[in-house]
């Protein structure tokens, strides 16, 4: 479908007049589509109206266990972009109750500054704005103490709130989460090209079999010589997830080599020594890079980690809420009280703010 035919399907929905076979179509390309952007709308009456009617069914949500909710969040801007809550799940499967009244599932952390930055060689640190280019890296070492560029090391850190791309000197890019460090050279050796991660990076790696690119992120290693691939790795979750969008990976661990193929990721369990391998979606992977959470059935004890780590609040529960979980799409533009609110009506569960702290309660 074009997007003449999109509007119109949803023009029709919106007043009621579409055939059965119209509504699944129309129903089928959102579902397919969870980040849509630029909807064109004729007035707010019209963008209002279509709304309504795919927000119908949420009061369903009141008593069931299993329910599947189509839902987009319309912006506050005819051009706003749209989040689609694809369905939720409930599962009630046994699982250890948080036995402590007061028990802590995420932690706010303290950032020196609210804006990116990066420390040079001398150890003076500057704020960031923007694309970090491989010109703007050789400048800004020209700035500082000097020497051979292969030899000066920076590391950038990416607060909540904030992304960061950077552009290296053989002409590869990273792209950087909230909560990341990315230590790396200014230029790199005739033999290695070497960076180091906490948190979680997008990697589009410039292709050279003869020189390697290596992640060193906790325990694990990956090693590529061209390819686009994701990893997570942030110290508090203990694991390493290395997604593989295109070409090729190796992942060491203990000296224990792991060979990856595109659309596989692999999760290593860094404290069970554990390593677990499963397909994934790359539109849901990269979301982040868009500006949107994506939550793939996920439960909501780590929908929570998330939102902690994003907005920098610390998450605590009082309650056991099982094993609830979320499939989604939200914008991570959202005041926090607003996604609170999304969460509560698909989960269940209620928040409460204070101040830096979001505690779950009933």
């Amino acid at each position: 479908m074009n997007k003449e035919d999109i509007n119109e399907l949803l023009d029709r929905y919106s007043k009621g007049l579409c055939s059965p076979e119209e509504c699944k179509q129309i129903e089928r390309y959102i579902l397919k589509n969870p980040i849509v952007g630029n909807w064109q709308w004729e007035n707010e009456q019209h963008k209002s109206r279509t709304a309504k009617v795919i927000k119908a069914g949420l009061p369903m949500l009141q008593g069931n266990r299993s329910a599947a909710v189509r839902w987009i969040r319309w912006g506050g801007s005819v051009a706003a972009a749209i989040m689609l809550v694809i369905g939720v799940w409930f599962f009630n499967a046994e699982k250890e109750a948080l036995s402590d009244p007061t028990y802590v599932i995420a932690e706010a952390k303290d950032y020196s500054s609210e804006k990116v930055t990066i420390t040079l060689p001398n150890g003076e640190v500057q704020t960031l704005e923007g694309t970090l280019s491989a010109a703007d890296l050789k400048s800004l070492v020209q700035q500082g103490e000097g020497g051979k560029a292969a030899e000066v090391w920076l590391t950038i850190q990416v607060p909540s709130r904030q992304h960061q791309e950077v552009i290296l000197a053989d002409g590869s890019s990273i792209w950087l989460n909230a909560g990341s460090v990315l230590r790396f050279p200014q230029a790199f050796t005739e033999e290695y090209r070497h960076v180091y991660l906490e948190g979680e990076g997008y990697f589009e790696i410039v292709h050279n079999t003869a020189k390697p690119f290596h992640v060193f992120a906790g325990k694990g290693e990956i090693e590529v010589t061209g390819t686009k691939f994701n990893v997570q790795a942030y110290s508090e979750q203990k694991l390493i997830r290395t997604s593989l969008v295109q070409g090729g990976v190796n992942f060491y661990m203990d000296d224990k080599a792991h060979k990856l193929t595109p659309g596989i990721e692999l999760i290593a369990d860094i404290e069970k020594d554990e390593i677990k391998r499963q397909k994934f979606d790359i539109n849901q992977l990269t979301s982040w890079k868009d500006g949107y959470f994506t939550f793939d059935n996920l439960e909501l004890l780590d929908v929570m980690k998330m939102v902690s780590r994003w907005y920098n609040i610390t998450v605590t529960s009082d309650v056991n809420f099982g094993s609830k979980r979320i499939g989604g799409t939200f914008p991570t533009g959202l005041p926090l009280d607003e996604l609170l609110e999304d969460l509560s009506i698909l989960s269940g569960v209620k928040f409460e703010i204070q101040g830096k702290e979001v505690r779950i309660v009933r």
